[in-house]
């Protein structure tokens, strides 16, 4: 059967990329550079064969009126981002190879764990897939597995749907023929606020609510997380802060295992939001060590 081997987590704000490069950095952004370095480290070590990467999008094709909860890719090739985004921030284009049957098993697999993935042939991922990529495998060297969640148009899934979602998809990886070694990226953000009044207040909009959400994944504390991040704290935090449910879909991938590494690093206050820069790891299977 198919082995997970390495899960991770990171955010995918567009600016870091640019901003980390910056010589003149904050020391957060220096220690949160260094913490994608880790991320990519520990990738490098899992040895994974593919790649599924969870993310969401920002309404660029998954629309208000037509918004899947939780969709798989199953395109022959994966790229992104969309051509705003290249131009806005400065981004640079990811393309590889989709893992087509690893994405069909992964639906097919994922039905008799319980959950009815939406699929799609027609697809292009924006910078919450890329930008993640980019710091964590930047050779394109590696086929992915896209999956969508919905953490934008509501009604939005609770946080109990993605746990048990994370916990389907492990049983679903697991399920899949073959010997084939699974890293898994997802990317996500703590509280953040875009286009609403905080928007502009620099740091974390409720940095309360960050440092007990990473204390609690350090602390292996899913049952907490799932009780405490609903939908109506994560809002009163930043009316973007449900990204943070990728996280919580990963904690259900990881088993409610405590994570090998995991911590934020809040930045002093801009005037351009870049929110708290987290990140977590699960080594489970790294090199191939027991």
């Amino acid at each position: 059967m198919a082995k997970l081997v390495e899960v991770i987590g990171v955010t995918h704000n567009p600016l870091l990329l640019r901003r980390m490069a910056d010589p003149k950095a904050g020391e957060a952004m220096r220690q949160g550079r260094d913490d994608y370095r880790d991320m990519r480290r520990r990738m490098a070590a899992a040895k994974p064969d593919v790649l599924v990467v969870i993310a969401s999008d920002h309404v660029n094709q998954w629309f208000m009126d037509n918004m899947p909860a939780f969709l798989v890719g199953k395109a022959p090739r994966s790229t992104g981002p969309f051509p705003h985004e290249v131009r806005h921030y400065g981004l640079e284009e990811y393309t590889v190879d989709t893992d087509v049957s690893f994405a069909k098993g992964l639906i097919v697999e994922g039905s008799r764990a319980g959950v009815d993935f939406a699929y799609s042939d027609d697809f292009r991922m924006d910078h919450a897939f890329t930008v993640p990529l980019w710091h964590v495998r930047p050779e394109m060297d590696l086929p992915v597995v896209p999956v969508w969640t919905n953490v934008v148009a509501p009604p939005l899934p609770s946080s109990q749907r993605f746990f048990q979602v994370g916990q389907a998809m492990r049983a679903a990886i697991e399920a899949l023929p073959g010997d084939m070694r699974v890293g898994v990226l997802s990317s996500g953000h703590m509280a953040v606020e875009l286009g609403g009044p905080r928007m502009f207040d620099g740091g974390s909009t409720d940095q309360a609510f960050d440092q007990r959400m990473m204390d609690l994944i350090e602390a292996g504390d899913s049952e907490t997380v799932v009780r405490e991040a609903t939908i109506e704290r994560m809002l009163a935090a930043g009316n973007m802060t449900p990204g943070f449910l990728n996280y919580v879909l990963l904690m259900g991938i990881a088993g409610g295992r405590v994570p090998s590494a995991a911590g934020v690093r809040f930045q002093e206050p801009t005037t351009s939001n870049t929110g708290a820069i987290p990140h977590m790891a699960w080594d489970l299977d790294a090199g191939g060590a027991a």
